[in-house]
């Protein structure tokens, strides 16, 4: 058995994972970039993805994305199916970002967050309770005018 074989198996993901790291620098390159400029190339992959008829890649890269240090992407998800549909073309993406940017150090991370719950108003009464809460002056106007707001 080669020696290459025997030192790779004795290798820690890690220190596999600092050594690709090197690799991708070399190939790459190790450009500083600004939130502006990813956000440009980003759209770009957004948009061929558009042009390719994939909607629902397209749909990924609308969410809200931010830069948590100097080349880590965090996209921020309310819905775990969208991270399964990203897990597709993920590879891709962050390939084009590299070359795009020239710097190899790029990673992208998810970030689960939750969504608002917004309150429905099904009622009249409702309605009218979150209009008075918006305009007290409605409440004077019903009880001037003599109104059922559940009529």
């Amino acid at each position: 058995m080669p020696k290459d074989v025997n030192a790779l198996a004795n290798k820690s993901d890690e220190e596999i994972q600092k050594q690709d790291n090197t690799e991708d620098q070399e190939y790459f390159g190790n450009e500083a970039f600004t939130f502006d400029e990813l956000k440009k190339h980003w759209q770009d992959f957004a948009i061929q993805k558009e042009t390719e008829g994939k909607n629902f890649e397209h749909m990924v890269l609308q969410q809200e994305i931010y830069l948590k240090d100097a080349t880590t992407i965090v996209i921020k998800f309310t819905n775990p199916v969208k991270i399964d549909i990203l897990d597709k073309f993920r590879a891709d993406l962050i390939t084009y970002l590299k070359t795009k940017l020239n710097n190899g150090k790029i990673s992208l991370e998810i970030e689960m967050v939750q969504e608002e719950a917004k309150r429905k108003m099904y009622t009249n009464s409702d309605k009218f309770n979150y209009l008075a809460e918006k305009n007290p002056i409605v409440k004077q106007l019903r009880d001037r005018l003599g109104l059922d707001p559940d009529f």
